[in-house]
């Protein structure tokens, strides 16, 4: 399978969420009573854990293709249905939310919660998704901009086409970079500075996935303003010694590739 979780995952409504949620929450609450709110992060799971029965903490999901893998860990799993992120953040943000979707997405869930334990009285939001799997598999791939006759263009093409009939869409965009830069080369054989100019002088140097000595890579997850991004990503371009940059955007179901060149 290419998507591996270490528990079985039962899907469950979202009235029988807020049934299960609404006794934990009030374990929440007597920990952050009795604990206070600037311990680490893993001492409030351990706390939380040990006094729900048929909790799971730390529940291993892995993610394959071929010889590549990725683990991620849910914080906290409780009847093997209810799904928790711990926080101990100044306030909870839209990266938070991101990463409880992908893990929801990742075990076909609809429904999870994050808790922040940092505040003095205790952040909390209920996330909920209607994506299913049906969806996240309907995926599609915009190349009206791609090479499609450059060999590796051809290749990141195909990879990217693997890697999503694997996984579907939707997934944190960091997975689908690692994975390919993986299948590249590696991080550790492909990551080197470039020279970055400014008026035609260097003004020094820009870390870069170099795939050759004149094209580089870049992700995103680019919703609005994709016509601006591509702006800047130019500007970035001529005030550097690289002829092309072969741009991945990946924006829950649909996949721009787009090769910009000088």
């Amino acid at each position: 399978m290419p998507i591996q979780c270490k528990e079985e995952i039962k899907l469950i409504t979202e009235q029988e969420f807020h049934k299960i949620d609404y006794d934990i929450m009030n374990t929440v609450f007597s920990i952050h009573n009795s604990l206070g709110r600037f311990l680490d992060e893993k001492l409030y799971n351990k706390a939380l854990t040990e006094m729900i029965p048929g909790s799971h903490r730390e529940v291993e999901i892995s993610v394959l293709h071929k010889d590549y893998t990725k683990k991620y860990y849910l914080d906290i799993l409780i009847e093997n249905s209810v799904i928790y992120e711990l926080k101990t953040v100044t306030k909870l943000n839209s990266i938070h939310r991101l990463q409880l979707l992908n893990y929801l997405f990742l075990t076909n869930s609809n429904h999870g919660k994050l808790i922040n334990f940092r505040p003095a009285s205790v952040e909390y939001e209920f996330v909920s998704t209607k994506i299913n799997k049906d969806i996240r598999f309907s995926y599609k791939f915009d190349t009206n901009y791609w090479n499609k006759s450059d060999e590796l263009c051809i290749f990141i093409e195909q990879k990217l086409k693997d890697l999503f009939a694997d996984w579907g869409g939707f997934l944190d965009v960091d997975l689908y970079k690692s994975a390919l830069i993986y299948f590249l080369g590696g991080e550790d054989n492909l990551e080197t500075n470039i020279d970055i100019l400014f008026n035609n002088k260097k003004i020094g140097e820009q870390k870069v996935i170099l795939l050759n000595k004149n094209t580089t890579i870049h992700f995103s997850a680019v919703a609005d303003n994709y016509e601006k991004y591509m702006i800047h990503l130019k500007r970035f371009l001529y005030n550097s010694n690289l002829k092309s940059i072969l741009w991945i955007n990946i924006n829950k179901e649909t996949i721009i590739l787009n090769k910009i060149t000088k």
